[in-house]
């Protein structure tokens, strides 16, 4: 029983292939590292973007202290998926992945400060309503002042009256002694 071999009638056209998938590797190794830089821009946008928002939370928190102030900021939530770490290039890939780790880290304690700015501007608007109302009844009590005021005025010019009475009512009782006598 002889085997026969069959071979494809076009072998040379396997070697002509071998550098396009070699070429296909490269551009998808390309590929990828250019989804990773644009990975990194959209990372330091957002970091740009959270910066900002720390730099209006903190004038904002400065304005509440003489004024209440409502604001809200918007948070965002920084994820990346990392996959097929091992087909691509190890130095540029690693570098890339560090530094977006980085911005990471930095929108994370951004975030932080994002809070504890948060957390600020609530006690703040909770001391200005208490000032609030401190001065409200600071007010009334001003007012109730004022009508003292006016009752002490009113009350001088009474004494002033009963004092011009009381002179007149002395003169009158000295004319009367002097009539009685004279």
């Amino acid at each position: 029983m002889d085997k026969t071999i069959k071979t494809r009638k076009y072998a040379d056209d396997t070697k002509g292939n071998a550098p396009q998938s070699n070429l296909t590797e490269d551009q998808d190794k390309m590929l990828e590292l250019v989804k990773r830089n644009t990975l990194l821009e959209e990372e330091n946008k957002k970091s740009l973007e959270q910066l900002k928002t720390i730099e209006q939370l903190k004038e904002s928190l400065g304005q509440e202290q003489a004024k209440t102030v409502e604001m809200s900021a918007k948070t965002a939530k920084l994820e990346a998926k990392v996959d097929d770490l091992a087909a691509l290039e190890a130095n540029d890939l690693a570098k890339k992945n560090a530094q977006i780790e980085e911005e990471k880290k930095k929108s994370r304690e951004q975030l932080k400060t994002i809070e504890q700015l948060k957390e600020s501007l609530k006690q703040e608007q909770a001391k200005t309503v208490e000032m609030e109302k401190n001065m409200a009844g600071l007010e009334a009590k001003v007012k109730e002042f004022q009508g003292l005021e006016i009752k002490l005025k009113e009350m001088a010019g009474l004494e002033a009256k009963v004092k011009e009475l009381t002179d007149m009512l002395g003169k009158i009782s000295g004319i009367a002694a002097a009539g009685k006598t004279g």
